[in-house]
């Protein structure tokens, strides 16, 4: 899967070892990991990655299109096929990738896997309050907020709401039928 800034691909060598340094970084982490985190050694990232086969995860890695440097991974996991929906994790590892639209084509790209290849009905994803980037590419995505687990994270001394996003297909498509009517506005 490939945008204009970023593709997303399975692991390859050396990913593992550049995954295990990154964890230990207190802004990368604190985003995603609402308890304490186990440190994965670099083969428990090798077998998640790997878990891909199983139709139920799907863990890829976000690099840049300009020089295939690895900035991040995304996950599609839980994937229930019967009731046609699944969860996005996402984490972008240096904090000078951040806000550059990186990890937006990235989750624009795994929509479209999730939607358009797996034919999945709804994504979910979850949000801590205290992360305002991430709360604002959601609702620009077109996420909708469906409920809040209130107080239910510790982070740097207080407690912050768990937020929940949802977004069904319907949405989705038409989201990109507006993206491709202004397009048609502009261009044509």
């Amino acid at each position: 899967m490939r945008g204009k800034k970023v593709y997303l691909t399975h692991l390859q060598d050396g990913d593992a070892a550049l995954l295990s340094k990154w964890q230990w970084d207190e802004t990368f982490m604190h985003g995603i990991s609402s308890d304490v985190f186990h440190p994965f050694q670099e083969k428990d990232w090798e077998e998640m990655f790997a878990n891909t086969q199983s139709n139920e995860d799907f863990y890829f890695t976000i690099r840049k299109v300009s020089d295939d440097t690895l900035i991040g991974f995304i996950s599609l996991t839980d994937v229930l096929l019967r009731n046609r929906w699944g969860n996005v994790g996402i984490g972008i590892l240096n904090a000078e990738n951040r806000g550059k639209g990186y990890g937006q084509e990235a989750i624009e790209l795994l929509l479209a896997f999730a939607f358009d290849h797996l034919g999945l009905h709804k994504v979910r994803l979850q949000v801590h309050a205290f992360n305002q980037a991430a709360l604002a590419l959601y609702q620009k995505l077109g996420f909708v907020q469906e409920g809040v687990n209130r107080e239910s994270v510790y982070h740097g001394g207080k407690w912050y709401d768990q937020i929940d996003f949802g977004l069904l297909q319907k949405e989705w498509r038409e989201i990109e039928s507006r993206k491709v009517s202004r397009f048609k506005k502009e261009f044509c």
